[in-house]
């Protein structure tokens, strides 16, 4: 079994390679390695959750911030689609930290930032008006549950999170427990079993 890329220092061999891909009209480049998740491509469940936030969200000068960032695509893609925003991804993986950093240089972006923390406990500096996140399905359904609740608490006011979860991962059960914990949910959408699911932080 391959090296889960959820935990904090992975021990698997090294095996950097450079891969390029697409999303939302953009073509990124990115530095991948072994013990990071989605190695080869950007997921595509990453890629519905960029392209719904884009789709609905106006550029603005936001605070956005990604919990479980991994090497960055997501958080590279919003960067150059929201040039005045300012981007954070929380990663506990420290070789996807890593490479996130390497990527945001490779893709000449300046918006962005990267903390090495699990994005169950990260506490934010600034509270920021929009949290995604692509959460960790491996790492089990509590620390999942948990991605939210972080949302919940850093988020400013009228802040929304955006979430994207395949149907036959739980979604049903994730769009109630985020209905329970914001007090609202909306499904975006939906795109090959994949579902984009947006709550708004009320109070």
């Amino acid at each position: 079994m391959s090296e889960q890329y959820f935990k904090s220092s992975p021990t698997s061999q090294h095996s950097l390679h450079q891969i390029q891909d697409g999303v939302a009209g953009l073509t990124l480049s990115f530095q991948t390695d072994n013990g990071v998740f989605s190695k080869q491509r950007m997921d595509y469940g990453s890629k519905v959750l960029v392209e719904a936030f884009a789709d609905s969200v106006p550029a603005g000068s936001y605070q956005i911030v990604e919990l479980g960032s991994g090497y960055g695509p997501v958080t590279i893609a919003l960067a150059k689609l929201y040039p005045q925003a300012q981007v954070t991804g929380v990663e506990i993986n420290e070789r996807a930290y890593q490479l996130a950093q390497a990527n945001s240089q490779l893709n000449r972006v300046e918006n962005t930032a990267y903390q090495l923390a699990d994005a169950g406990q990260w506490q934010a500096s600034q509270a920021p008006d929009f949290v995604v996140t692509n959460p960790p399905i491996r790492a089990g359904k509590q620390v999942i549950q948990q991605f939210v609740r972080s949302a919940q608490a850093n988020l400013r006011p009228g802040g929304e999170l955006w979430l994207v979860i395949q149907k036959k991962q739980g979604a049903p059960s994730m769009e109630a427990f985020m209905e329970e914990v914001f007090g609202n949910v909306e499904l975006v959408t939906r795109d090959k079993g994949y579902w984009i699911l947006k709550s708004q932080k009320t109070k």
